[in-house]
């Protein structure tokens, strides 16, 4: 008999997860709230840049970096099996070298041990204005890492929930979960506007609303949002076709025609709206990077809500004393680069009854009582 799991959030996270699951003969039921992908994970602008700030290697880069190395295969197979382009671009990020300090830590990253693998390196002059002639003549050198890449993070959580329903995964939306049903220490199931759907496994996945979700079933798990705002301009004919990460937020070229700046980063809960002072933010810092910017037409804005945790870092695994409760959760900035990764590590945890030691640093237990 397959075992029948429940995924709690159709974003990034739960469609990757409802995917590998039904790969490994599960009976799969996505619950929604929205439409599949509707928040976060549509709101972010894609990247995939694991080497973080730290040159020794900590659990964090090492699940970023696993995840990174999934890509290619994920891309492949997704397209493969939906006919989605999710626009893998690899032509790498450029970080701008503005004062002695900058300069010191962009080499020190030269001389990291994965920095031949993703092709790091420091472009100066000439050669850094050859591959983006618009940015700014204030800027004279810039770190290059050609292995940051990134991808459209709207058409991926389409081609997993596509590849997940093509497997059987039973995605329903417009649907509030109310609460995690419970007896005892063990799961029964989700009660769904007044419904309860029985279940034998329940995976957490709903981002920055997790914490309420946990809350009204008497767990504590201090996961809530983040507002961060971006929009975009005209990219056409292009300004930019590396991305720029600065101090102050990122540029990201897309195929569409279409340059994305972002993001802000305020802690407003759930209070949905792009501001002035969100504007003036983002266009400060793309400005001051690409002057060009200034002649562009603004096509889109949008803000979205990252889930976070109090130290920034992943929820993931079975929950602590409660048999078939699972929670995937807080990936903060980095839903998805580490969805791949995510997605095989809990599949696994839920398939095999084990925990994967690459989950262990980021267990619920750190957040229970």
């Amino acid at each position: 008999m397959a075992l029948s799991v429940a995924v709690i959030g159709g974003g990034i996270i739960g469609c990757s997860i409802a995917y590998e699951l039904a790969k490994g003969g599960c009976r799969v039921t996505v619950l929604e709230r929205a439409t599949p992908g509707a928040e976060a994970s549509s709101a972010a602008a894609g990247l995939l840049a694991p080497l973080g700030e730290s040159a020794k290697p900590d659990p964090f880069q090492e699940l970023a970096v696993a995840s990174w190395r999934l890509y290619p295969g994920v891309v492949a197979e997704l397209r493969d099996v939906t006919g989605v382009d999710v626009e893998h671009m690899t032509a790498g990020t450029l970080y701008p070298i503005t004062s002695a300090a900058d300069r010191q830590e962009a080499a020190e990253r030269c001389g990291w041990p994965l920095a031949r693998e993703f092709g790091v390196r420091i472009l100066e002059g000439a050669e850094l204005y050859r591959i983006e002639p618009a940015l700014s003549r204030e800027i004279t050198a810039a770190l290059f890492v050609q292995g940051d890449h990134w991808v459209n993070n709207q058409r991926l959580v389409t081609a997993y929930a596509a590849a997940a329903a093509g497997r059987g995964v039973e995605i329903r939306t417009g649907l509030e979960v109310s609460e995690i049903a419970l007896e005892g220490r063990r799961v029964r199931g989700v009660l769904v506007d007044g419904e309860r759907i029985d279940v034998e496994r329940v995976v957490l996945a709903a981002g920055a609303w997790c914490g309420g979700i946990a809350a009204r079933g008497g767990l504590h798990l201090p996961v809530g949002p983040v507002r961060g705002q971006m929009l975009a301009v005209s990219n056409v004919p292009p300004l930019l076709t590396h991305a720029i990460h600065g101090p102050n937020g990122y540029l990201t070229p897309r195929p569409s025609g279409e340059l994305l700046i972002g993001a802000t980063v305020e802690h407003v809960g759930f209070t949905r709206a792009v501001t002035p002072d969100g504007f003036a933010y983002l266009l400060a810092g793309a400005l001051a990077t690409v002057p060009d910017i200034g002649r562009r037409a603004i096509t889109r804005s949008w803000c979205g809500f990252r889930p976070w945790a109090p130290d920034s870092l992943p929820v993931l695994g079975p929950w602590p004393g409660i048999d078939g409760l699972y929670v995937a959760t807080g990936h903060y900035r980095n839903g998805i680069l580490l969805a791949p990764a995510t997605a095989s590590l809990m599949s696994r945890c839920i398939l095999a009854g084990e925990t994967p030691t690459p989950l262990k640093p980021f267990l619920p237990d750190r957040f229970v009582k």
